[in-house]
């Protein structure tokens, strides 16, 4: 990366210039450098050009180096790398400086560029907490031993000072792992001071802690879609810019229902068992359903030292539906027969398994799939937690198996139903018990018409006799009296016709 540096260099007439350099700011190390680098257009053509680089140190030692360009083109650029093109190594914090002169042709002015760069013990001047600060500083003897002190104006860093060997050529390198997540803000100094060596200007550069900027990956959720009343957890995990996963502090999820207005916000803490932040909301009975969003709006995470996050929000939807509810429905007994009192008891559960208390739940009997009677209400028992009721069986009722099913429901569209089963008994239509005295009545009646009877027969058979000896004494008068007139002419013609008759009883027949 280059920097570039407007309106610097003189402009001679035919030639315009233009500088850049790879870096603000290296470290007192000799491996990387800066490259500094000058463009000129519109040169004179077919002229050789040279230029002189100088850098001034902050102790006001200067370091120079010479580029030539030959036969030049119509534009061209030279460049140079400090320090390695100077024959020099860099031993001194602080501020430098360096310009360019052109020195073939002579331009109308010099120097045509100049710039600054600052050489630090650090690679950077800013950091978040848990950055990892790499410090590099030589000049020193072999091997010398370096004490490093970091420090604030609260105090000493948490580890330091603490000392280090040079190696072999003079150079110390130091890493400090990690800027502690809960340390002071603000401005610290690192010196960096030899047992042996003093060095002018010392080794000394301040440098910046800010807060951590908290990195939330993604919101996770623990159900795509759920009814009323169930719980939706929400999980994510919290990273420090050196990666390692915070485990204090908390973030407020803000929870949108479909309607867009009404917000819910949920608390997520760390959970050592899953090691992530955890937090967890009960979808109420009445909410809206639809499509929900969960986010973590940026900043919302604190780690409770005040390293927050995330830079942009972490978002998640999941779908809520109605609630189905779950019920189950007893009896005090199985069996049951006239003049029996049913007592229904109904037990009516939400999907989040909480007893379901307000709302409307009702009983209905079926035979054979025909209702019986109107559908009972039945009211919520709080000592029990159960809705109860209770029918009571009649004559009219249907001998069998009674299947009874209860719906429960509520103004918010949330439902269930669940059944139990009953034999009821009902013996048929027999007339009442008689009393004694109407039984000994009605023996006397049954006795005197038994005996009326009776007598009627011995009447009808008396009569019969009578008639019959009344008949045998006539019949003997007529045969006395006959004998008498038997001698008479008309008597005699009688008796032979009565015994034609006798004869011929069909001719008689005929005649009549």
């Amino acid at each position: 990366m280059f920097i570039s540096f407007a309106g610097l260099p003189v402009h001679a007439p035919g030639e315009s210039y233009s500088f850049s350099q790879s870096a603000s700011r290296i470290q007192e190390s000799n491996s990387i450098g800066i490259t500094f680098v000058l463009n000129v257009t519109t040169p004179f053509p077919g002229i050789n050009y040279q230029f002189t680089w100088t850098v001034t140190q902050p102790d006001s030692t200067t370091d120079t180096a010479t580029t030539h360009v030959n036969t030049v083109p119509s534009a061209f650029t030279t460049s140079v790398n400090y320090p390695a093109d100077f024959g020099t190594v860099i031993t001194e914090v602080g501020n430098y400086s360096i310009s360019v002169a052109q020195t073939t042709p002579p331009p109308n002015s010099n120097p045509v560029a100049t710039s600054t760069f600052r050489v630090e013990l650090t690679n950077a001047d800013t950091y978040q907490r848990t950055d990892s600060v790499i410090m590099s500083a030589q000049g020193y003897a072999a091997n010398e031993n370096i004490t490093i002190r970091l420090a604030s104006n609260s105090g000493s860093a948490p580890g330091f000072p603490t000392s280090r060997l040079a190696n072999s050529i003079g150079v110390l390198s130091f890493t400090w792992t990690s800027i502690p997540a809960s340390i002071s803000l603000g401005t610290y100094s690192v010196t960096i001071t030899g047992s042996k060596t003093t060095k002018t200007p010392p080794d000394t550069q301040p440098f910046l802690i800010n807060t951590a900027n908290m990195t939330i990956p993604q919101l996770s959720i623990t159900q795509n879609s759920l009814q009323r009343t169930q719980t939706e957890n929400f999980r994510f995990t919290a990273s420090y810019p050196n990666t390692v996963q915070a485990r204090t502090g908390s973030a407020t999820i803000r929870i949108t229902e479909p309607d867009g207005v009404t917000v819910h916000d949920v608390a997520a803490n760390y959970k050592t068992n899953i090691g992530q932040f955890q937090g967890a909301y009960q979808i109420p009975l009445d909410a809206n359903t639809g499509v929900w969003v969960a986010s973590i709006d940026t900043g919302a995470y604190d780690d409770g030292y005040g390293n927050t996050g995330p830079s942009s929000s972490a978002v998640r939807g999941f779908a809520v539906s109605s609630a189905t509810l779950t019920i189950s429905a007893t009896t005090a007994n199985n069996n049951y027969t006239i003049g029996n009192v049913v007592a229904i008891y109904s037990s009516v559960i939400t999907p989040g398994g909480d007893n379901f208390t307000s709302g409307t739940v009702t009983a209905t009997a079926f035979y054979s799939s025909q209702k019986i009677g109107s559908s009972l209400q039945l009211s919520y028992d709080q000592s029990r937690g159960k809705w109860v009721g209770s029918y009571t069986i009649n004559s009219t009722n249907p001998s069998g198996i009674w299947l009874i099913q209860i719906n429960a429901t509520d103004a918010y569209d949330n439902s269930g139903y669940g059944t139990t089963s009953i034999l009821v008994t009902v013996a048929p239509t027999q007339q009442p018990p008689q009393s004694s005295m109407f039984n000994y009545v009605w023996i006397i009646v049954i006795a005197l018409v038994a005996a009326l009877a009776v007598l009627a027969t011995f009447i009808v058979y008396r009569r019969g006799r009578m008639v019959r000896r009344v008949l045998k004494v006539d019949l003997e008068a007529i045969h006395a009296e006959a004998k008498k007139v038997e001698n008479n002419e008309f008597f005699k013609n009688v008796q032979e016709q009565l015994k034609e008759q006798k004869r011929n009883p069909s001719d008689s027949t005929s005649a009549k």
